[in-house]
């Protein structure tokens, strides 16, 4: 398995550069998200990506506790205490955040390999780097961020 070397400081200046909140986002063009709620009901809109396909395929850096769970068991993820909660509540924020970057009908502001909207990193890198830092804080803050833009509005049905 693959590891990231990135410090947890990293992964916290990079969400630092994106302060913009998600009210003022979701009226400019092309800022869409559907939620996990949404994802994990709708498994015939995903793009790329199968339901039981595992997590950890995705995000590498991703602890046990969620590496071995599919992508639509992540979207079911209900988080917790301590490190391994906080990396459920990334996982189920992150494998939205992955099915709106890979649905082309959609404006997601975050890509999958490459600098989104805004200067958002690339998705799958930060990701693998908040779980890698294996802080509750960080991993937190991140799905936080994942959460406000996979609620900018779905436009699918």
């Amino acid at each position: 398995m693959r590891k990231f070397l990135v410090s947890a400081a990293t992964v916290v200046a990079a969400l630092t550069t994106l302060s913009v909140t998600p009210s003022a986002q979701a009226t400019e063009i092309g800022y869409e998200g559907c939620t996990p709620g949404y994802w994990k009901n709708h498994t015939d809109n995903w793009q790329e990506m199968k339901s039981e396909r595992l997590f950890g395929v995705v995000y590498t850096s991703a602890p046990t506790s969620v590496s071995g769970l599919t992508f639509l068991q992540a979207l079911q993820a209900r988080g917790g205490a301590g490190a391994d909660g906080a990396a459920q509540i990334l996982a189920r924020a992150s494998a939205a955040a992955y099915l709106n970057a890979a649905h082309e009908g959609l404006g997601y502001p975050w890509r999958r390999l490459t600098t989104g909207k805004d200067d958002r990193p690339a998705l799958v890198a930060t990701v693998n780097a908040a779980f890698a830092s294996g802080d509750r804080d960080t991993m937190l803050a991140l799905a936080a961020r994942l959460d406000a833009d996979n609620n900018l509005g779905c436009p699918l049905s």
